[in-house]
C-alpha cells in the first residue's frame, strides 16, 4: 500500500521499427513516456522533432467517420436500459481481441451507404418543408372555388386576392360598398388579417385600387394552377408520398444498426492507435535512431525488456535504472488494497504526492469514514446504502471506475450504521431508540467529542510529518516542527483543562511548564532557515502564532456535530409532521407516507452531500495541510480510455 517504485528507461531504436514497439508497449500498458520534444538543450545538440501530423489528422478523420455511424445508428438500436442494462454492463476484451476484430471490419461501405441515405432524406425532408409551407400559404384561400390559373386570364375586369388587417374589415365594407362594378368576397380570417377576393370592372380599377391601398391591403400570389382546395389535396398527397419514401430509408438504415457494436469496437481501436501515433511526438531523433525516454514500474523491468526485445528486429540500446526520489517528473502510480483503492479519488481529487512523499490515502480512509459517518449518523439511512450498494456489487455488471465508487459508499455505510447507533436514530427517532449520546440534549458533549477527534486528526497528521523528517534523515527537522508543536499543543489544552477540572494542581504545573518549553522551542526554530539573527527571530515569532491556527482548525471540528445535529433534527421535523398527517384519517396516512418517503430521501441526499464535502474539507485543510504537499506527475497507461467496451 504505497506509491510504486518506478525506474527510468532510455532506449535507443531504428527509427522504423518504431510502430511495431509502440504496438507492443502499447500491449504491456504500464509504460510512461516523457516529452522529450520539451527539451530545448537535447534539440541544440542535434536531435530533431518526430512529427506525424498527416497521419494523425488521418486518424481522426476516420475517428469522425466511425463516431458519426455510431451517433446515426444509435437511434435506431434498442439497447438494454435500467436494470439489464447495469446487469449485463459492456463486454470485456483484451488488447489483441481488440485489434484482431478491429482489423477485419471494413466500416467504408457503410459508411457511404448511410451517407447516401442521409442525404436523400435530408433532401426529403426540405421538399416536405416547401411543401409544408405551400399548404399554409393555401389554407386561407380555400374557400375559393376559382381555380388559381384562371385569375389572371380576365379581360375587362381586374382580380384583386390578398389581405387586409382584420381591424379595416368594417371600413372597407363601408368604402367599397360605394362601387358600382365591383364584387368582393371575405374569404376567410383568422386574429389578424382577413382574406378577401375582389373583381372590378377596369373602370373602377384605379378608384378599388385607391380604397384597397388605404385599408392596408398587401397583394397575394398564389401557387398552382387548380383551385386552392384540390392544390392542397394534391400536396398533401406528394408530402405522403415523401414521408413514405423516407420512412423506407429510415427502415433501411434501421437494418444497418446491427453492426453498431462493429463500429464501437472500430472507435476504441482506432483511440489507441491514434494514441500510439501522438506518442511519437514525444520522441527525438537523428536520421535513423529514435530516442525514447519513460518510465516503468520496477516490479515489471524483466517483462519490458523482453517486449523490447520481441518487437525490434534490429540492434538497440536499452538503460534501465532506479528513478530518483527527488525527481518530481516521476510519474505516480499507487498500489493500494481494494479497500484503500476506494479513496484514491479523493487523493487524486486534491494531487497525487510526489515521487519523495508518501501515499496518503490508507491515512486518510479511516478518519474520512469516520467523519462521513458522525455527519450522516442514522442507522436508517445507513441500512439503505449498505443494502444498495451490496445488492449493485453483487448484480450489476459496472465499469471498475463505478465500482470503486460504489465500495466507497459500502464502507462508509458501515460508519453511518456505528454512529447512528451512538447517537440512537433511526430514520430520526421514527423508531425510539436509546444511544450513548442524545444529539438534542448532549450537544456539548458531542461538541468536546467532535473537537477531540479534530485533535487526534491533527496531531496524527504532525505524526507523520515527523516519521517522514526522521526517514528522510532530519531528526532535528522532527523535534523542531513537530516535537515542540506537540508539547505546546497538548499542554496548553492540559493547562486550560485543569483551570475547570479538579486535576492534581502538579498537573497544572507541569503542563503550564512543558508548554513553555514548547513554545520557547517554536520560537527559537521556526526561523532558523533565515541567516540573520532578527529573520530567526521574526520567524519564530511568526511561528509561534501559528498556534492561533491551529485554534482556528479546531474549531474546524464542530462542523461533525453541526452537521450531525441538522440532519437529526431535519429528520425529527419530518417525523413529527408525519405524525400530525397520520392523525387525520386515511388521506392523511396516505399524505403521511408520501411525505416520510420524501422528506427522508431528501434528508438523506442532503446529509450525504455535506458530510461528503466536509469531511473532504477536514481532509484537505486540516490534515494534509501538516504534512502532504502533493503536486506529482499521474503515471498514464499507454492505453486510451474505453468508452464501449472493458478493455484488460
Amino acid at each position: 500500500m504505497a506509491i510504486v517504485n518506478m525506474s527510468e528507461f532510455n532506449l535507443f531504436a531504428f527509427d522504423h521499427d518504431r510502430e511495431k514497439l509502440l504496438q507492443k508497449l502499447q500491449q504491456f500498458e504500464y509504460v510512461h513516456f516523457l516529452n522529450l520534444d520539451e527539451n530545448e538543450e537535447l534539440k541544440e545538440d542535434g536531435l530533431e522533432s518526430v512529427e506525424v501530423p498527416e497521419r494523425i489528422a488521418a486518424i481522426d478523420e476516420e475517428v469522425r467517420k466511425v463516431k458519426y455511424l455510431i451517433d446515426i445508428l444509435s437511434n435506431y438500436t434498442e439497447k438494454p436500459t435500467g436494470i439489464k442494462a447495469l446487469n449485463n454492463g459492456l463486454e470485456t476484451y483484451d488488447f489483441n481481441q481488440l485489434e484482431e476484430k478491429a482489423l477485419g471490419i471494413d466500416y467504408l461501405p457503410l459508411y457511404n451507404e448511410i451517407r447516401e441515405y442521409s442525404a436523400k432524406k435530408e433532401n426529403l425532408a426540405q421538399e416536405l418543408n416547401k411543401l409544408d409551407a405551400l399548404i399554409f400559404e393555401l389554407n386561407p384561400w380555400i374557400k375559393l372555388n376559382c381555380a388559381i390559373k384562371d385569375l389572371d386570364k380576365f379581360e375587362i375586369s381586374k382580380v384583386f386576392i390578398g389581405s387586409i388587417p382584420i381591424k379595416y374589415m368594417n371600413k372597407l365594407n363601408n368604402d367599397l360598398s360605394d362601387t358600382k362594378y365591383t364584387y368582393f368576397e371575405n374569404l376567410g380570417f383568422d386574429k389578424e388579417n382577413l382574406y378577401l377576393l375582389a373583381i372590378s370592372d377596369i373602370s373602377e380599377y384605379e378608384i378599388v385600387s385607391d380604397i384597397l391601398r388605404n385599408n392596408g391591403f398587401i397583394k397575394v400570389k398564389l401557387s398552382g394552377e387548380d383551385t386552392p382546395k384540390n392544390e392542397i389535396e394534391k400536396t398533401r398527397n406528394e408530402i405522403s408520398n415523401i414521408k413514405n419514401e423516407i420512412e423506407n430509408y429510415e427502415n433501411e438504415t434501421k437494418k444497418l444498426a446491427a453492426n453498431i457494436s462493429d463500429l464501437e469496437i472500430i472507435y476504441e481501436y482506432l483511440q489507441n492507435k491514434r494514441l500510439r501515433i501522438s506518442a511519437s511526438e514525444k520522441f527525438l531523433k537523428t536520421p535513423n535512431v529514435d530516442i525514447i525516454k519513460g518510465y516503468i514500474p520496477s516490479h515489471m523491468i524483466q517483462e519490458f525488456k523482453k517486449v523490447v526485445s520481441d518487437s525490434l528486429n534490429n540492434p538497440y540500446y536499452l538503460e534501465v535504472k532506479d528513478a530518483d526520489k527527488n525527481d518530481e517528473n516521476v510519474p505516480i502510480l499507487l498500489d493500494n488494497s481494494k479497500f484503500n483503492k476506494s479513496f484514491e479519488s479523493l487523493t487524486a481529487m486534491y494531487s497525487f504526492p510526489k515521487y519523495n512523499e508518501i501515499d496518503p490515502t490508507p491515512l486518510l480512509a479511516p478518519f474520512y469514514i469516520c467523519f462521513f459517518g458522525m455527519m450522516a449518523a442514522d442507522i436508517g439511512y445507513g441500512l439503505l446504502m449498505l443494502i444498495g450498494t451490496f445488492v449493485a456489487l453483487r448484480v450489476f455488471n459496472f465499469p471498475e471506475s463505478t465500482k470503486r465508487f460504489i465500495r466507497f459508499l459500502y464502507y462508509i455505510s458501515f460508519a453511518i450504521i456505528f454512529w447512528g447507533v451512538i447517537f440512537g436514530s433511526f430514520f430520526g427517532g421514527i423508531i425510539p431508540m436509546k444511544g450513548l449520546l442524545d444529539l438534542s440534549k448532549d450537544y456539548q458533549s458531542v461538541l468536546i467529542l467532535s473537537i477531540a477527534l479534530g485533535l487526534i486528526h491533527i496531531f496524527f497528521g504532525l505524526g507523520i510529518k515527523a516519521y517522514l523528517n526522521i526517514r528522510d534523515g532530519h531528526f532535528k527537522d522532527a523535534i523542531y516542527d513537530v516535537g515542540f508543536w506537540y508539547m505546546a499543543l497538548t499542554c496548553s489544552i492540559l493547562y486550560l483543562l485543569s483551570s475547570f477540572m479538579p486535576f492534581p494542581p502538579i498537573v497544572k504545573t507541569i503542563s503550564f511548564d512543558i508548554m513553555l518549553i514548547g513554545m520557547v522551542g517554536i520560537l527559537l526554530t521556526g526561523g532558523r532557515d533565515y541567516k540573520s539573527i532578527g529573520g530567526k527571530l521574526a520567524g519564530g515569532l511568526y511561528s509561534l502564532y501559528g498556534i492561533s491556527g491551529y485554534i482556528g482548525d479546531l474549531v474546524s471540528y464542530s462542523r461533525l456535530m453541526a452537521l450531525g445535529l441538522s440532519g437529526s433534527f431535519i429528520a425529527s421535523a419530518i417525523n413529527m409532521m408525519v405524525q400530525m398527517l397520520n392523525s387525520k384519517g386515511l388521506i392523511g396516512i396516505i399524505f403521511g407516507a408520501v411525505v416520510f418517503v420524501g422528506g427522508h430521501v431528501f434528508n438523506m441526499g442532503l446529509s450525504m452531500l455535506g458530510a461528503y464535502v466536509h469531511a473532504i474539507r477536514l481532509t484537505f485543510v486540516e490534515f494534509f495541510g501538516k504534512f502532504y504537499e502533493g503536486g506529482g506527475v499521474q503515471f498514464k497507461l499507454f492505453r486510451s480510455n474505453p468508452k464501449y467496451i472493458n478493455l484488460k
